[in-house]
């Protein structure tokens, strides 16, 4: 029988490191660490990247907390403004200013008492309307609807 070379990769041995003499070492790569070293590269590939996205949402946090900040800082102005257009608006509406401006712009005057005069007017609590004058086939005509509507319900 002869020999056959498998397929299957066989386990490296351990190859004996020796110190050279001149204070350099040697470091042999062992093929069963490969899988190790791969491991620890991806999870510190995957640390670094989650770090990053981390760090980018606090980026991100930040700038619309300054967003927030800055729009009610305007809001703040602006509520100010309203206050201060308001009051000037009730000084402009004052009853002195409105007098200042009839008497100078319009010409008009104040009252005098000559000017006053007075209506006596009769309060009765009663209007009595006078009811025209019905002909007597107009008259026949409203009773007959006022029968029709009270047989009617």
């Amino acid at each position: 029988m002869s020999k056959q070379k498998s397929s299957v990769p066989q386990p490296a041995e351990p190859e004996e490191t020796k110190a050279p003499s001149n204070g350099i070492f040697v470091f042999r790569f062992d093929p069963s660490k490969r899988g190790a070293a791969l491991k620890v590269f991806i999870a510190g590939v995957l640390a670094l990247s989650l770090f990053s996205v981390v760090i980018n949402s606090y980026v991100q946090l930040n700038e619309v907390y300054s967003e927030i900040s800055s729009a009610n800082a305007e809001l703040n102005i602006l509520r100010s403004e309203n206050v201060r257009m308001q009051t000037e608006l009730e000084g402009k509406a004052s009853i002195s200013n409105i007098k200042e401006y009839a008497e100078q712009h319009l010409g008009l005057q104040k009252l005098d008492k000559s000017q006053i005069q007075y209506i006596e007017i009769q309060t009765e609590d009663e209007v009595v309307l006078e009811e025209e004058e019905q002909n007597i086939f107009v008259q026949i005509k409203h009773k007959f609807e006022d029968i029709v509507a009270y047989l009617r319900g």
